[in-house]
């Protein structure tokens, strides 16, 4: 028996099954597990995973633990809507390329100055913590196969400029990877990545922390352990 009833839609592979209803996991730990277990059915197991911090981070961890995979991390940050710390319209890469909506930017009134401001705002984010939690901004890979892990992909705009900058930074092919994910998103992503494997798709009203049982804010603190701690387990490699 399989892990899930899969279901394909384009690049699209999701668990019919698991979808359309919230919460399904206990926290990100266990999500990630059964992530890597769909991976793992799919045939993915010579990759490199890579969490997208803070929150893909514990999920990226139980997937390269699974898998026994390799982990890296890097950081890619939405460009906020001016009313909340939590949706963006945009994301920013550690190399500051960018990706945002332009509807959202046409009805916020936003001229190409703001944009380049906000973008500048958002890039010195990434590279704090770029550099706090693998000491480097660069990333490099040399043809493999990367795996792009987050908790769960809502817009779409993190995870697809994630697999933008890992194609452009040496990735023959990147899979978007992430427990949960919105059907808007998943889709978006499905433009640009070789595939997007998810276990719960649900439509709109969406949100991640929905599909879990605990969910907390995850911190720079936990980042660094988790890191460290996948470091002493041979899991952890900067790709530099």
């Amino acid at each position: 028996m399989g892990f899930c009833s899969i279901k394909r839609i384009g690049r699209i592979v999701y668990c019919e099954d698991l979808s359309w209803r919230a919460p399904v996991f206990r926290d990100r730990f266990e999500a990630g597990e059964q992530l890597a277990s769909l991976l793992e059915e799919l045939g993915y197991r010579n990759v490199i995973v890579f969490g997208l911090a803070a929150g893909g981070v514990p999920v990226a961890y139980s997937v390269a633990r699974k898998l026994r995979a390799v982990m890296d991390v890097i950081v890619v940050k939405k460009i906020l809507y001016p009313w909340t710390t939590e949706a963006g319209f945009g994301a920013v890469a550690p190399d500051k390329s960018y990706e945002y909506s332009t509807d959202a930017v046409s009805w916020l009134g936003y001229d190409e100055r703001t944009i380049e401001e906000l973008v500048d705002k958002t890039y010195e984010v990434v590279r704090r913590r770029m550099e706090l939690y693998r000491g480097t901004i660069e990333v490099k890979l040399h043809g493999e196969t990367a795996v792009v892990v987050d908790d769960g992909i809502a817009t779409g705009y993190t995870m697809s400029v994630a697999v933008w900058f890992l194609e452009r930074h040496g990735a023959s092919r990147v899979i978007a990877a992430a427990p949960t994910a919105s059907t808007d998103g998943a889709m978006m992503v499905s433009n640009r990545a070789g595939q997007v494997v998810t276990i719960n798709v649900r439509g709109s009203p969406y949100a991640v922390a929905d599909a879990y049982l605990e969910w907390h804010d995850v911190s720079d603190e936990e980042v660094i352990e988790l890191l460290e701690k996948a470091r002493k387990e041979g899991l952890y490699k900067v790709h530099r």
